[in-house]
């Protein structure tokens, strides 16, 4: 695993999430992809797109895949830090962001740690 993807892979389990769910391997590389500078947004048309052609899934199931694994995270994960960092982002109605709010706010948390 090289260095930025192992970053980012503790950075995803300090927030509480299972690793053994798909989509936490699908938010590990989309937030990967976004720091490299590739674009990946609108999820829907490229990040998605490029995830389900990648593990030969259909986008929607990504993106459902996604959701999922943020909604275990914000479960079962500590509360204090998820609010820490995404307090302004979650959705009052969801309880959590959404998919583009949180891969947002992960890509500049993760930058400003590693100082990209």
């Amino acid at each position: 695993m090289e260095d930025l993807d192992k970053k980012i892979f503790n950075y995803l389990l300090y927030l509480g999430f299972i690793p053994n769910k798909c989509g936490f391997n699908y938010i590990l590389e989309l937030i990967s992809r976004c720091i490299s500078g590739e674009e990946i947004f609108p999820l829907k048309y490229y990040g998605y797109e490029i995830i389900s052609k990648k593990y030969n899934k259909r986008a929607d199931t990504v993106e459902k895949d996604v959701q999922n694994a943020i909604s275990a995270a914000w479960l079962k994960g500590d509360v204090d830090v998820l609010y820490y960092e995404f307090g302004e982002t979650i959705d009052m109605k969801k309880g959590k962001p959404s998919n583009k709010q949180f891969i947002m706010t992960a890509v500049n948390s993760i930058k400003s740690r590693i100082n990209i």
